[in-house]
C-alpha cells in the first residue's frame, strides 16, 4: 500500500524526524528523499545534511534515491508533487515543526499546499507529536458507517503487537435517536471487520464532526488519525479536500494520514417531477431566487448520490419556449454537471424552437447545442420582455439573445 514513500526535506529537524520514523510506515520498501531548495545551488552544509538523512534511512534497511530539484520557476510544492508523480510514489510523508502550520490550507505553506493538492496518500507528522508509540499503533478512524474502503481495511489488518483502531462516527446535533442508531451500525460494522487483525473499538459521539474528531484524538491518546481526502458528502464537488478533512487538519495535534481514496458516485440525469421543483428552487436561491411553475416549466437536473447538483429549465411562454435557470452551485462546479443538464434539456425539447438570454461568456457553450446569436428584435415578445429593463442595450447587460431551431439532438 505504501511501498514507495517520498520524503520532501528542507533539511530541518522536522524533516529528520520524518526520516527517523519512515520505518514505522507499513509496507514501505523504498524511499525517495527530495530536496527542493528555493534558490539555485547547494552549500556543503546542505550536502552533508542530505547525506546524513540518506544514511539515516538506509540504516533502517531501505534503499534510498536522492533527488535534488533546482529552482525552475515553479514553486516548491509544485516540484514536490511533480516528483511524486514521476517517481511513482504511493505516499508523500512530511515532517512539520508544528501541526498549526496547516491550519490555513491556502496560506502558501509548503506542507499545506502539498496536502491540499496531492493525489496520493499524504502523511503529516509534527515534530513534537508522539509519546514514543509507533505511528500506526493506535488509530482513530472516522467513519460515515459505509463499508470501509480497501485502503482502510488494509490499515486495520495491522501487524502483530499493533494496538486497536477506534472507529468513530460523529452524529451532528439535532438528530433524534441518531446516536443510538449509529451505535447499532457501528456494532454491525465491527462484526463485519472482525478478524481483520486489530481490535476494533466502536465509538459514537454527538457534535461538530471535525471538532469532535480532534477532541476524541486528544482524549484517547491516538498515535495517528486516518481520514479520507474526500468524504461522501463532498465527493460531488470540486474541492481538493473535503470540508471535514480540511477542518480536522486545522485542529488536530496528532500525526494525520490523509488517504487518497476513490469514491464512486451514482450520477443520474433526468427531468424533475413537479413535486421536486422545490429542490430546484433551493439551487436557485443563489441565482436570482427563481421560482418554478409546474404549469409552464420543464426542469432537468443532475443528481449525485441523490443530491441535486445542477439544473436547467425550459419554460413555455405564450409565444415560444425559453431556456433559462441553467445553474450549478459553486461547490459543485468543474465536474461537467451543467453540460449534463443541458444535454437532457435539449434532447427532451429538441422538437421546439428554443430561445434564451445567454450570459455573453457562455455563447460558445450554448453554440455547441445549436444555439445561434440573434438580434433582440428576433425574440418572441413575451421572452424579450424579460429583459425590458435593458432598453435595447443587451450588450451592456452582458446578455446575448440566442435561438435554437427545432431539430435533432442526441447526447
Amino acid at each position: 500500500m505504501f511501498a514507495k514513500v517520498l520524503i520532501p526535506t528542507d533539511l530541518s529537524e522536522a524533516s529528520f524526524t520524518m526520516a527517523e520514523r519512515v520505518g514505522e510506515i507499513p509496507g514501505v520498501r523504498e524511499v525517495v528523499l527530495l530536496h527542493a531548495p528555493r534558490s539555485a545551488g547547494s552549500s556543503p552544509t546542505d550536502e552533508d545534511a542530505l547525506r546524513r538523512m540518506q544514511e539515516l534511512v538506509q540504516r533502517q534497511g531501505f534503499p534510498v534515491e536522492v533527488v535534488v530539484t533546482e529552482g525552475d520557476g515553479t514553486g516548491v510544492p509544485e516540484r514536490i508533487l511533480r516528483t511524486a508523480l514521476e517517481a511513482g510514489a504511493d505516499m508523500i510523508a512530511i515532517g512539520v515543526r508544528d501541526q498549526g502550520l496547516l491550519r490555513n490550507l491556502f496560506s502558501g505553506n509548503v506542507a499545506a499546499t502539498v496536502l491540499r493538492d496531492a493525489r496520493v496518500h499524504v502523511l503529516i507528522v509534527p515534530q513534537s507529536a508522539g509519546d514514543g508509540s509507533a505511528l500506526f499503533s493506535r488509530l482513530l478512524v472516522p467513519t460515515d458507517l459505509a463499508d470501509p474502503a480497501p485502503e482502510v481495511r488494509s490499515l486495520l489488518k495491522g501487524a502483530a503487537g499493533d494496538g486497536p483502531a477506534v472507529l468513530l462516527h460523529v452524529v451532528e446535533p439535532g438528530r433524534a435517536k441518531a446516536e443510538q442508531e449509529a451505535g447499532d451500525q457501528l456494532a454491525a460494522l465491527k462484526n463485519v471487520l472482525s478478524g481483520v487483525g486489530r481490535d476494533i473499538e466502536p465509538l459514537a459521539r454527538v457534535g461538530d464532526p471535525a471538532r469532535t474528531i480532534c477532541t476524541v484524538a486528544d482524549e484517547i491518546g491516538v498515535s495517528l488519525v486516518v481520514i479520507p481526502r474526500i468524504g461522501k458528502r463532498d465527493a460531488a464537488g470540486a474541492a481538493p479536500l473535503g470540508s471535514v478533512t480540511s477542518a480536522v487538519i486545522g485542529c488536530v495535534k496528532q500525526p494525520v494520514l490523509v488517504l487518497a481514496i476513490s469514491i464512486r458516485l451514482d450520477i443520474e440525469t433526468r427531468e424533475l417531477r413537479s413535486e421536486e421543483f422545490g429542490l430546484a428552487e433551493e439551487i436557485w436561491l443563489d441565482y436570482h431566487e427563481l421560482k418554478a411553475d409546474p404549469g409552464t416549466d420543464r426542469i432537468f437536473g443532475v443528481f449525485a448520490d441523490g443530491t441535486l447538483v445542477s439544473v436547467a429549465r425550459c419554460r413555455r411562454h405564450p409565444d415560444g419556449y425559453e431556456v433559462d435557470g441553467v445553474f450549478t452551485p459553486a461547490r459543485f462546479r468543474g465536474r461537467g454537471y451543467a453540460r449534463r443538464a443541458m444535454d437532457a434539456l435539449v434532447e427532451a425539447c429538441q422538437h421546439d424552437t428554443l430561445y434564451m438570454h445567454s450570459v455573453r461568456n457562455l455563447v460558445d457553450f450554448y453554440g455547441e447545442y445549436g444555439f445561434i446569436s440573434i438580434p433582440e428584435s428576433d425574440l418572441p415578445p413575451t421572452i424579450r420582455a424579460r429583459f425590458a429593463f435593458a432598453l435595447g442595450e443587451m450588450e451592456g447587460a452582458n446578455v446575448q439573445p440566442m435561438r435554437r431551431a427545432a431539430g435533432w439532438f442526441r447526447r
